[in-house]
């Protein structure tokens, strides 16, 4: 059943508003061999996720469907789609995490290849078709955990830009590869949620009611509500709130304006009504958030090493 799948942010994470602000990159092992490299069944918010297996072997569930990932396979996965994995031990490969937003740009310009990573890619190595395709790949995989890994000068645009090469490797594998049709009532449900989320991502600093996004998006008010809370287990409001919040807490740690000066750029009336959204919701008030956030410097609330070259220990990825 929906409701007894977990909505993470990010696998084992509760929290949905931990959504990570950036690309995060990591290897299989880092998250899975902890867990008996097992990852169960779960879905993220607003977070696609690529996967190489570069040594091993996975075996895969989405959507309630087994795929077999041996050794050379990839796998895609767009937000709100429930997944798990079963790792072999010490299997070898990398997963990329990249929020909604960061592709929302890019794959703006390409409007063919959003389709295409509307849904699961599932891609076991006798499957990819083009000829230099796996080499690509394998390139994109190494290097976007390399650049996530270091903190050289454009680090986040390089990240970006090597988040979207992947996508767009996944697109245009997906097009060699005939789907079979299936019953689309429920992908197009999650495409709805999905547009929804893109609206929230491009608005949320703005007094939007809610019926003027389910308007965007071709529903109902009712009907938006009863799909987000399927796909997400949160309403449509609730979610706006979450990415207010993300959005918060950013600039709690990596800005030095005053609590005031982010009340108004977040859209807030006055100061003290944003210190009761971020209390209720933190169970801290603003200034104790940066003032904790400061003292332990090597957290980072988005997943990335802080400006100051440390590392954070908020990590993404296992699926």
């Amino acid at each position: 059943m929906t409701e007894a799948i977990p909505a993470y942010a990010l696998y084992g994470d509760g929290d949905p508003a931990s959504v990570p602000s950036g690309v995060h990159a990591e290897t299989i092992r880092a998250r899975s061999s902890a867990l008996g490299w097992r990852i169960g069944a779960h879905r993220h918010g607003a977070l696609y996720q690529g996967i190489w297996i570069a040594s091993g072997h996975a075996q895969a569930s989405v959507e309630g469907v087994e795929a077999d990932l041996p050794a050379g396979s990839f796998a895609f996965l767009p937000p709100l789609v429930v997944h798990a994995y079963a790792f072999a031990p010490e299997t070898v490969g990398i997963v990329v995490s990249v929020p909604s937003s960061v592709l929302a740009m890019g794959l703006a310009a390409a409007p063919g290849a959003r389709g295409a990573l509307a849904r699961p890619i599932l891609l076991p190595a006798a499957g990819i078709c083009r000829p230099d395709a796996l080499a690509e790949a394998q390139f994109l995989f190494e290097t976007i955990l390399a650049d996530h890994a270091g903190f050289a000068l454009g680090r986040d645009a390089t990240l970006n830009a090597r988040a979207l090469l992947i996508a767009l490797w996944f697109a245009r594998e997906a097009q060699e590869v005939a789907g079979a049709g299936e019953d689309q009532a429920p992908r197009r449900d999650l495409a709805v949620v999905g547009r929804f989320l893109s609206e929230v991502e491009a608005h949320f600093l703005e007094p939007r009611p809610i019926a003027v996004y389910a308007r965007s998006v071709g529903v109902s008010v009712p009907h938006l509500g009863r799909l987000c809370r399927a796909a997400t287990g949160r309403p449509p409001l609730g979610l706006v709130h979450d990415r207010r919040l993300i959005e918060a807490k950013r600039l709690l740690v990596y800005t030095g304006a005053p609590v005031g000066e982010i009340a108004r750029r977040l859209g807030f009336d006055s100061p003290a009504y944003f210190s009761r959204f971020f209390r209720d919701r933190t169970g801290r008030s603003p200034l104790a958030f940066r003032q904790a956030a400061n003292e332990a410097p090597t957290k980072a609330p988005n997943g990335a090493p802080r400006q100051d070259g440390s590392e954070s220990r908020n990590e993404v990825g296992g699926g």
